[in-house]
């Protein structure tokens, strides 16, 4: 029994820190596939990479814009092309002419002219009230020479009520120097009364008066003392008139000038908001005069006659140009093309080059029409950009060859950067918002 468990002691030692041993290693295994898993995180989030955008397009034989068209339509005035013309940069195609803008145009002229003058009758009410002086006739009439009826209307009203105020004031400082001079009068009978009052009580204590002369004295003091009281109070009343009078020709000249400046704010206002108008309308104007954006050949697709209405949005030329000079014309989606700009620069890869061979060719972005397009296969819409390519030729060495027109193309601008997590989570955060958005 002894030897049995001699021999078969280490046996079970061994098994014993295996099995010990299985769990540490497991917990090993554990802690670094979790450092590892963190570490990843922790670079995902600091690796950025960049927000890129891309738009499929064509390379074609033309200029910056090669449709001629107008924005706001109208009716056609006068055509200067024909089909097959050569024309330069700047000249006229074709002029239309739209009476609503006109009508439009001259009302707001009218409301324009209005605003500045009536703008102008209140800065000089405020420049006379600014100088603190007595408005003068002269001054009046002058603005009336000038043309300020406003303004000079205004003041006149203001200057006849300043001076009936002042008139009021003036015969209240008069009340008030009588009344003044009344109290000094009462203050020394009351005084002089006083004075006898104290002898003919002294001579009441020797006996030479009798009591009803004193009593009598004191009767007529207290009469003069209780008219020198009402003269102080009439004096005080007169003068709370006095400040009141001065207060409110004071506050008339606050309260007037105060109008002129709501007034002109309010007037330079409208005035800011009819010149943004006025412009918008005037630019809307200068487009119903189409010209030709650079030199080229016209070619008409929808031939325009005198007399014609043109719809808005209506391509009335393709204009192809005489310099040989392709472009890349790219389809940027509506989803996208808020977060590019003419600052971007391109890269364009073309479909059929490997882009591993034979790479890309940079370009830069010229213009993106300000209207959206539809496309008639799918329904989007999207925004036609024209990029302008660097090269005609695509790859270097034995891969390099030359770009043709209609080769299809992928259009590629860097809008920005992105941390690699963000783009990792952005699949989840997209599933959560739905989910949550569910009825």
């Amino acid at each position: 029994m002894g030897s049995y468990s001699s021999s078969s002691g280490p046996f079970q030692r061994a098994k014993l820190n295996e099995r010990a041993r299985q769990p540490r290693f497991a917990t090993f295994i554990s802690l670094t596939f979790t450092a590892m898993v963190g570490s990843l995180i922790v670079l995902a989030g600091q690796t950025d990479v960049p927000q890129i955008t891309r738009a499929p397009g064509t390379i074609v034989p033309t200029g910056d814009y090669p449709a001629i068209e107008t924005l706001s339509g109208g009716i056609v005035a006068a055509v200067h092309v024909l089909d097959g013309q050569t024309v330069e940069a700047g000249d006229v195609l074709v002029e239309l002419r739209h009476p609503d803008l006109s009508d439009e145009q001259e009302v707001l002229d009218g409301q324009l002219k209005a605003n500045r003058g009536e703008l102008a009758n209140v800065k000089a009410v405020l420049d006379a009230l600014n100088t603190g002086a007595v408005v003068a006739a002269t001054q009046i009439d002058l603005l009336k020479e000038n043309g300020f009826d406003g303004a000079a209307a205004a003041l006149d009203l203001y200057r006849e009520s300043q001076r009936i105020q002042s008139l009021s004031i003036a015969q209240q400082e008069e009340t008030l120097s009588i009344l003044g001079e009344a109290l000094r009068f009462a203050n020394e009978r009351v005084s002089r009364k006083a004075a006898n009052l104290e002898r003919i009580k002294s001579l009441y204590k020797q006996g030479l008066k009798p009591l009803n002369d004193v009593l009598e004295e004191e009767d007529s003091f207290d009469s003069l003392r209780a008219a020198a009281s009402e003269a102080q109070v009439r004096l005080a009343e007169a003068q709370t008139a006095l400040r009141l009078a001065i207060s409110a020709r004071s506050e008339e000249t606050l309260t007037l000038r105060e109008e002129m400046l709501t007034q002109r704010s309010e007037l330079e206002n409208e005035q800011s908001q009819l010149v943004v108008a006025h412009d918008n309308l005037s630019r809307k104007l200068a487009g119903l005069r189409l010209v030709a954006p650079a030199g080229g050949v016209v070619q008409s697709v929808a031939y325009p006659n005198p007399g014609e209405v043109i719809e808005p949005g209506e391509t009335l030329y393709e204009l192809l140009p005489t310099r040989e000079a392709l472009v890349v014309e790219a389809r940027i989606p509506n989803s996208d093309v808020g977060h590019v700009n003419t600052d971007h620069s391109v890269a364009i890869s073309v479909d059929t080059f490997d882009v591993r061979r034979f790479g890309k060719v940079e370009g830069r972005l010229q213009s993106i029409s300000p209207m959206p397009l539809v496309d008639d296969r799918t329904g989007e819409t999207y925004f036609r950009a024209s990029v302008v390519l660097s090269d005609a030729m695509v790859g270097e060495g034995h891969f390099r060859r030359p770009l043709q027109a209609g080769m299809t193309v992928v259009a590629e601008m860097t809008t920005g950067e992105q941390s690699l997590l963000a783009y990792m989570l952005k699949p989840v955060q997209l599933t959560m918002e739905r989910a949550f958005n569910e009825r």
